[in-house]
């Protein structure tokens, strides 16, 4: 954490003279250029429900591990800030990209992370063909929430992200857009061992619809942890009725393997977190969910949001066979709706409110965040 810190606090006095004049630091005539660019958001969930294993708890200390029971907050922090350079000389391309996020998810650390997110170099094959090599996001992670026109993410699809040791190829061909990518040792958002990953997406951008079908296969962390083989079918899609009104959809089916049991075999007394573990009994558990949505502008810079989910885990299920009962208020599959305001009062500012209705980890989202 330390060095990570110290490398973003550099980079930001860095070019931090520079950002308050021009986003643009380098152009010359020969098309080469270095500019500048991120985001500031504060804002965060309101009334999270902890029941849904969404959101990080806060521990209670009560013994001298610092371990107890778990703190049920009202409000999660949700702030988020972005600086990144990018760049090309010719036809290589570049950037570096640090996020300061709030590790709010189950599995985080709970705590403001600061962090690369981002550093690829790329090469322009073609004008409309690229590859890159490095710190970057799947191909299927751009267009994974498609059809979703909500705020916050509602209905998650559980793709890889961000990944290190990654080369993607993406391509456009008249209005076909394509991209596939390969990690090598994938890991989650809280740096468990997924294994190697591969995804990819090939969608149709009109100026009416647009859709987009992606495709994703792990490996499996071969007992390093809890997370075996998985595939991954997701299906985006945006009607856009009148110039105020869309539509979306949006929708997955994932076949995980998930470890059921685990064997302990380095025992750290000062810190149950960093016992070494083998991880076995892999069962293959079927995950699906779907949504639909709309958003309507009914001036430039109001907009009204929606949407109507539908989410089903298979272990939901089983739990419920093996307590003859649900030990979940929400039974084998969980519904929940999504109503938001935006308001964009420049093109480079946006505040959102969102309400939720019904099965839903959270009562409210609100949020203001401002690009540069």
């Amino acid at each position: 954490m330390l060095k990570k810190t110290a490398l973003a606090l550099a980079v930001s006095t860095l070019f931090v003279g520079a950002a308050a004049q021009a986003a643009t630091i380098y152009d010359n005539n020969n098309g080469d250029t270095l500019k500048l660019y991120g985001e500031v958001g504060v804002g965060g969930h309101f009334g999270p429900n902890y029941e849904y294993g969404e959101f990080y708890q806060s521990p209670i200390a009560d013994n001298e591990q610092g371990y107890g029971n778990e703190l049920e907050r009202s409000y999660i922090d949700d702030s988020f800030a972005t600086l990144g350079v990018k760049g090309n000389y010719q036809e290589v391309y570049y950037r570096l990209e640090l996020d300061y996020e709030r590790e709010n998810w189950v599995g985080g650390s709970g705590d403001m992370v600061l962090s690369i997110d981002k550093m690829f170099v790329g090469y322009n094959i073609t004008e409309n063909h690229a590859i890159e090599v490095g710190i970057t996001d799947t191909a299927f992670d751009d267009y994974d929430k498609h059809g979703d026109l909500t705020f916050d993410s509602t209905v998650e699809t559980g793709e890889a992200g961000d990944q290190a040791n990654t080369i993607k190829y993406e391509g456009k061909i008249w209005n076909i857009k394509l991209g596939t990518s390969y990690s090598y040792q994938a890991e989650s958002s809280s740096g468990a061992p997924l294994g190697d990953v591969v995804n990819g997406y090939i969608g149709y951008f009109g100026n009416i619809v647009s859709a987009v079908v992606g495709v994703e296969q792990r490996a499996g962390s071969n007992g390093e942890s809890k997370y075996g083989e998985q595939q991954l079918v997701g299906f985006g899609m945006r009607v856009n009725v009148t110039d105020a009104i869309t539509l979306g959809v949006n929708g997955y089916i994932e076949d995980e393997d998930k470890a059921q049991e685990s064997t302990t075999v380095i025992n750290n007394s000062s810190n149950i977190n960093d016992d070494v573990k083998i991880y076995n009994d892999y069962q293959t558990l079927r995950n699906k969910g779907a949504l639909v949505s709309a958003s309507y502008k009914f001036t430039p810079k109001w907009e009204l949001t929606g949407s109507y989910n539908y989410e089903e885990y298979e272990k939901w299920a089983i739990k419920n066979i093996e307590y003859d009962t649900t030990p979940y208020s929400w039974g084998d599959e969980r519904t929940w709706s999504t109503v938001g305001v935006n308001f964009r009062p420049s093109s480079s500012v946006i505040f959102a409110i969102e309400g939720n209705f019904g099965e839903a980890a959270q009562d409210a989202y609100a949020y203001a965040r401002v690009y540069f």
